[in-house]
């Protein structure tokens, strides 16, 4: 009797799961890169600002516990970071999180005369935001105007 009562419960999860997120109650939030763009620009370097929106189609307040994120800058890995603090994200809302990160050109060697002359710099990010109950992957490549 136990068996069946356990296996129905299980298949009942199972059940839910399939239909409507995780456990039956959650719906998976989105990430995605929303901007980039670049303040306290000098002559030495500049810091990028990388907003990564989170959408929460819940009906209750969800909490990004960490964004982990690696950036590259051309096709040179430039630096991995995360964030250290958790950012509550309001039931049916979205919330952006900055990702700053100071660049400076000596790091660049290799393009530096690229953007000097252009005044742009390329840019790519990968990164995972991690809640409770899934972590969501995101990337995104372009190029930051620095004028």
């Amino acid at each position: 009797m136990k068996f069946w009562t356990l296996a129905f419960i299980f298949l009942s999860i199972l059940t839910a799961c399939s239909g409507k997120g995780l456990l039956g109650f959650a719906e998976k939030p989105e990430a995605k890169l929303e901007n980039v763009y670049a303040k306290d620009t000098n002559l030495s370097g500049t810091t990028l600002v990388f907003v990564v929106n989170v959408q929460n189609p819940n009906r209750f307040d969800i909490e990004v516990e960490e964004v982990a994120y690696k950036v590259f800058v051309g096709d040179k890995q430039l630096t991995t970071s995360k964030t250290d603090k958790a950012i509550k994200v309001p039931a049916s809302k979205d919330a952006n999180i900055e990702l700053p990160l100071p660049v400076k050109y000596g790091d660049l060697m290799g393009h530096v005369a690229s953007i000097l002359t252009s005044g742009e710099l390329p840019y790519k990010i990968e990164g995972d935001a991690k809640f409770s109950f899934a972590t969501i992957p995101f990337t995104k490549e372009g190029k930051v105007e620095l004028r």
